[in-house]
């Protein structure tokens, strides 16, 4: 069975996903929560428990690696909000500004054109 089809975990990967988002996101913490409620309640409890609960708290990778990870992949397809969130979430996650600076030139490349800017 895989890990996420133990349903009995739920209140485990709810509580994880809240601890990690937090840190994530650090002071827009609360906001992020109330803007995402108010799209949908159900789309806030996603987040949660299957965005920051099962995947970005597992124990195989530590968080900041993780942020890095979203970091680059948010930069080469273009996704500026995100990016700026996971630049912060990656920072928030104790990854040296070094280390995003160095994602960030590793896949400048696969950036659209201008796109450099919004993180420069």
């Amino acid at each position: 069975m895989d890990d996420g089809e133990r349903f009995a975990d739920a209140a485990g990967w709810q509580a994880a996903g809240e601890r990690t988002c937090r840190i994530v996101y650090g002071a827009t913490y609360e906001r992020l929560r109330h803007n995402i409620r108010a799209l949908h309640p159900a789309l806030d409890a996603w987040m949660i428990v299957e965005g920051y609960g099962k995947v970005l708290s597992r124990p195989q990778l530590d968080l900041h690696r993780r942020e890095l990870c979203i970091v680059a992949a948010c930069a080469a397809a273009g996704q500026d909000r995100q990016l700026h969130a996971h630049l912060r979430g990656a920072l928030n996650a104790g990854a040296p500004s070094g280390e995003v600076a160095g994602v960030l030139a590793a896949v400048t490349d696969f950036m659209a054109p201008g796109q450099n800017s919004v993180v420069g």
